[in-house]
């Protein structure tokens, strides 16, 4: 539906000019951006490396963490097995025969053992990167 007072022509030019004023504009933009393009990529490239770089620190951690506590409460359940061998009954009243209840020395021997053990093996894994850390 046209209305008889309707001003198309004005409209029209209107379009032309905002659409000759967007493209140039458009053009101005890409005539900065593009020689800082090789930039951009470069700085992403960066990111992920140091990105990358920080991962592999984070797993080589967890990687000795999970080895420390392996080894020492494989070493602590071995030494609880040992020492538990030897008590006679394992839930026994305290008896005044012994100084500590048999109970409470086989968890203290575990305890140290798993202490022990851990530790060594903290220190051996430590050793170990400081030694490949020189090649």
């Amino acid at each position: 539906m046209c209305i008889k007072s309707d001003n198309l022509e004005f409209l029209s030019n209107f379009l032309d000019l905002a659409e000759d004023t967007f493209v140039e504009q458009i053009n101005t933009n890409l005539a900065y951006l593009t020689p800082g393009q090789n930039l951009f990529d470069q700085m992403i490239a960066t990111i992920r490396a140091i990105v990358e770089v920080e991962q592999a620190k984070r797993d080589r951690s967890l990687e000795g963490t999970i080895q420390v506590l392996g080894a020492a409460f494989g070493g602590g359940a071995i030494v609880s097995g040992v020492v538990s061998q030897y008590i006679d009954k394992p839930f026994a009243p305290t008896n005044f025969k012994y100084s500590v209840s048999p109970l409470i020395l086989s968890l203290l021997w575990s305890f140290l053992a798993t202490t022990f053990f851990g530790l060594m093996a903290y220190f051996l894994i430590k050793l170990r990167r400081r030694g490949t850390k020189g090649k």
